[in-house]
């Protein structure tokens, strides 16, 4: 499937997290620094939305039980997680910020 646009890049703080549906598919977007990164938006853990955790480098702790993921590869970096997340390969164009689903 070709990148598709999920949100404008206005609509996406530095810093924190925002959720889009996309393909029936719920995906938490992080824009830190320059870099755009997009992962499944649910916790392995408990279930929790990763798009509300906070957001420091390439790292997003989960709000429930403060699970840590690597936003770039979407590996679980502690516990309580065992597991990882999905991650989308996603880029800036103009304005708009797209991901490959």
């Amino acid at each position: 499937m070709p990148f598709v646009r999920v949100t404008s890049l206005a609509e996406l703080p530095t810093g924190k997290g925002k959720q889009v549906i996309a393909d029936g598919r719920k995906i938490a977007l992080f824009l830190s620094g320059n870099q755009i990164y997009a992962i499944d938006d649910t916790c392995p853990h408990r279930g929790a939305p990763l798009s509300d955790g906070e957001c420091r480098g390439d790292q997003v702790m989960c709000p429930w039980h403060a699970a840590r993921f690597h936003l770039g590869t979407g590996a679980a970096l502690c516990l309580p997680a065992k597991s990882g997340v999905k991650t989308y390969a996603a880029q800036i164009v103009g304005d708009d910020v797209l991901i490959d689903l």
